[in-house]
């Protein structure tokens, strides 16, 4: 049974995705297959420039978001990981 707060982070990226087209979906899958993969190996302490880069990305248009495998061959690159 979930607790409160993740009932609320839940219902909370429900929300979000109701009008993702699925495109997106299926590179969010992805996206999440990768971090249950890669799980034990995953910092989720992120440095202010890394907080900027995905404030950004979260700001642009669903139509110049990039594939997964791009998007962490970038990060990869630019990060190391």
């Amino acid at each position: 049974m979930m607790d409160i707060s993740k009932q609320m982070l839940y219902q909370e990226i429900t929300d979000q995705l109701k009008n993702v087209p699925k495109e997106v979906l299926e590179r969010i899958s992805a996206y999440l297959s990768e971090i249950d993969e890669n799980k034990e190996h995953i910092n989720f302490e992120l440095s202010e420039e890394q907080k900027e880069s995905l404030s950004k990305i979260q700001e642009r248009p669903y139509s110049e978001h990039t594939e997964i495998n791009i998007f962490l061959n970038e990060m990869s690159e630019k990060y190391g990981i």
